[in-house]
């Protein structure tokens, strides 16, 4: 298991801690290590997973370092694993329950957006900050943010980069609940192991990929033209 992520198994809910010791960013090394953790889990048969962030942030997004390296293809690579990651979560055959211990800010937020059940704290800061750094928010990602967020906090969050904590977060449907910033990777268990005990593992995955159909479309053809959509083929 690479050290940029932890994996804890406790009573069938596993628990995958992101941190690469400053704001968990979304490049190829830690997707490699957060799919290695979500295939452990699978091979462990936990029942629920808990992604959760450090001490400091959930996730900052993704490594800018790969985009302004110049290498189209490495930048092509990154972002298409950072919306996989995202499918792998929205279709994954149990709960993931995401512990926003702190920002979750561009990939960082689709991401967290791609939770089944997540848990904030107040500072929990969600935003697609694309814009504000002059960057076009892929098709994928809009998919995401339009898949899970109420129409006017969607195109608040898209178009203008505005920012969401607190109860606007949950509300605009970022989050599902808040608590205290030392209580969020134990709700987030605690919810996880409500889980455990209360949801059918196959009538769940059965029922969200229903329901997810058209969303995953969405994202998935948004995935297959990234290359055309930034002209990075």
């Amino acid at each position: 298991m690479s050290s940029l992520v932890g994996y804890e198994l406790n009573e069938s809910v596993a628990t995958i801690t992101l941190d690469d010791g400053k704001v968990n960013v979304l490049g190829p090394a830690m997707q490699t290590a957060i799919n290695e953790a979500l295939d452990r889990a699978e091979k462990d048969a936990a029942k629920t997973v808990v992604l959760a962030g450090n001490g400091r942030v959930f996730s900052g997004g993704f490594d800018l370092t790969v985009f302004q390296s110049g290498d189209a293809q490495a930048a092509l690579g990154m972002l298409a694993g950072g919306f996989e990651l995202a499918v792998r979560c929205l279709t994954f055959p149990v709960p993931v329950v995401m512990a926003a211990t702190g920002p979750a800010i561009a990939m960082g937020s689709f991401l967290l957006l791609s939770g089944d059940h997540r848990v904030g704290q107040p500072k929990t800061r969600c935003q697609a900050i694309e814009v504000a750094i002059g960057m076009t928010i892929p098709v994928a990602a809009l998919e995401i943010m339009r898949f899970r967020l109420t129409p006017a906090v969607y195109q608040r969050g898209a178009a203008l980069a505005s920012t969401f904590a607190g109860d606007e977060a949950v509300y605009g449907g970022w989050l599902d609940e808040i608590v205290e910033a030392d209580r969020v990777l134990t709700r987030a268990q605690e919810v996880a192991t409500e889980l455990v005990n209360t949801v059918h593992t196959g009538a769940h995955v059965a029922t969200k990929l229903k329901a997810r159909e058209s969303a995953l479309d969405a994202i998935r053809a948004g995935i297959n033209g990234l290359a055309t959509e930034f002209s990075l083929g």
